[in-house]
C-alpha cells in the first residue's frame, strides 16, 4: 500500500507515525484491503479501497457508531476515516484479537443481538437518515411509516429492475419478483408493527461476526462477540435473523440465546423468504450465477405464502 495512506490515517487518529512498529496484510473483506498496524501504544486495523469514494467509509463509520451507541454488543471503535483531501479512501478501527468461540459465546451473541434489536431511532418509523451501502452496492434509504412499502420500494424493486436492465433477470423472472414486492405489506406489516422498529446490522452473515479474546473480568473460555461491516438502518428485526439463516454458520445456541431474550414471533418461517429475497438480489447483482435462481425461488415462496393466506381468508 502507499505509505502516505498509513501516515495520514495515523495522524488523523492522533498516532505518531514514528510509533508504528510493523504492519501485516490481513483480510479486509471481499471489497477492501486490510492491514494490521502495530504501534507502541495499541494495535489498529487500517482498511482502504483505492476505487471507493470517501463517503464509502464515512457511512460505515456512521453505522458502526450507531450500533455502538446502543451498548448492546461490542463494536470496533472507529478511530478515524479519510477526508476529501486524502488520495485514497480509508477507515482506521480498533484491532480485534480473535479467538475461537465456544457455545456460550454464540449464546451470548443471540442475547446481545436481541438487545440491539430493542434499540431504535426514527420516532417509530422505518428507514435511515441517509443512503449507505451493502457490500459495494449503494443502499437507498428514507424514513417511512409503512414497513412493507419500505421493503418493496427501497430493497426489492430497485435491485430487481437493475438486474432486469442488465439482462440478468428475464421479464418473467422480474414479474415474479415484482409480485413478491406487491405482497410485502400484507405478509410483513402485522409482525413488524407488533415488534416495532429495530436498529438492524443489515448484513448479518457469519463473516461479519468476530469473537474477541476475553478481556479482563470475563470468565475463562468466553470469547466476546463483535459485529463488523454493517449496512445499518431501522427495520423489522427478522431481517437480521433471516440473513443468519440464509448463509448459515450460526449454531442453535445463537437462536436459543436470542429467543430467551426476545422470542421470535410465530410465523417467522413463513416471512423468511421475503427477507431472504433482498440479500439474494444483492448477491445476484455482485456475483450472478446461482443467486439469480435462488432469488426467484424466494420470490415464488412469497407468492405461495400469500396464496395460502388468501385461501384461509
Amino acid at each position: 500500500m502507499d505509505p502516505a495512506v498509513l501516515r495520514s490515517a495515523c495522524r488523523a487518529a492522533g498516532i505518531d507515525p514514528s510509533e508504528v512498529l510493523g504492519t501485516r496484510l490481513v483480510g479486509g473483506g471481499c471489497v477492501n484491503e486490510g492491514l494490521k498496524v502495530r504501534t507502541r501504544g495499541v494495535d489498529v486495523f487500517l482498511k482502504w479501497n483505492a476505487t471507493a469514494g470517501h463517503r464509502f467509509f464515512r457511512v460505515e463509520a456512521e453505522g458502526l457508531e450507531a450500533l455502538a451507541a446502543c451498548g448492546a454488543v461490542r463494536i470496533p471503535a472507529v478511530l478515524a476515516h479519510s477526508q476529501e483531501c486524502d488520495s485514497v479512501a480509508w477507515i482506521l478501527l480498533e484491532w480485534i484479537e480473535e479467538s475461537a468461540p465456544h457455545e456460550d459465546s454464540w449464546h451470548r451473541l443471540g442475547r446481545e443481538l436481541a438487545a440491539l434489536h430493542r434499540c431504535s431511532e426514527g420516532d417509530g418509523r422505518y428507514g435511515w437518515h441517509a443512503d449507505n451501502v451493502i457490500g459495494s452496492l449503494p443502499q437507498p434509504n428514507r424514513w417511512t411509516e409503512d414497513w412493507g412499502d419500505f421493503w418493496a420500494e427501497l430493497r426489492i424493486r430497485p435491485l430487481a429492475r437493475e438486474l432486469a436492465g442488465r439482462g440478468t433477470l428475464s421479464a418473467r423472472q422480474l414479474d415474479t419478483v415484482e409480485r413478491a414486492a406487491d405482497r410485502a405489506g400484507a405478509l410483513l406489516n402485522k409482525a413488524a408493527e407488533a415488534d416495532g422498529p429495530s436498529l438492524l446490522h443489515g448484513d448479518l452473515w457469519s463473516g461479519n461476526v468476530l469473537f474477541a479474546r476475553r478481556r479482563e473480568g470475563r470468565r475463562s473460555g468466553e470469547a466476546e462477540p463483535v459485529l463488523i461491516d454493517p449496512a445499518v438502518y431501522v427495520g423489522h428485526r427478522e431481517v437480521d435473523l433471516a440473513m443468519t439463516r440464509l448463509f448459515g454458520g450460526f449454531p442453535r445456541a445463537f437462536y436459543r440465546g436470542y429467543d430467551e431474550a426476545w422470542p421470535r414471533r410465530p410465523g417467522h418461517e413463513r416471512r423468511r423468504p421475503a427477507y431472504e429475497l433482498y440479500p439474494l438480489l444483492v448477491h445476484a447483482r455482485l456475483f450472478g450465477g446461482g443467486y439469480v435462481g435462488a432469488a426467484v425461488r424466494a420470490a415464488e415462496a412469497v407468492g405461495r405464502t400469500h396464496a395460502r393466506a388468501f385461501r384461509r381468508g
